[in-house]
């Protein structure tokens, strides 16, 4: 879908730092998908559990296929 509108509003430095960093934690590239995702009510929570129960699954495949042990 073409993306040809622009909105723009203001933040504060600290704001804009705490956005920022809550962009890289949720593993965005840019801030526009970041602030996109979260106007259009995307939940975060439920995709970050998804993604950690395929981290931990990948974990046990490889514990099982060869013996490692888990990393921390």
């Amino acid at each position: 879908m073409p993306k040809n509108r622009i909105v723009k509003f203001r933040v504060s430095n600290d704001q804009y730092e705490r956005i920022s960093n809550n962009k890289q934690s949720k593993g965005y590239v840019t801030l526009a998908s970041y602030l996109r995702d979260l106007a259009l009510d995307k939940n975060f929570e439920v995709e970050s559990r998804i993604f950690e129960n395929n981290r931990l699954i990948k974990e046990i495949l490889s514990i099982l296929k060869d013996g490692t042990k888990p990393r921390k």
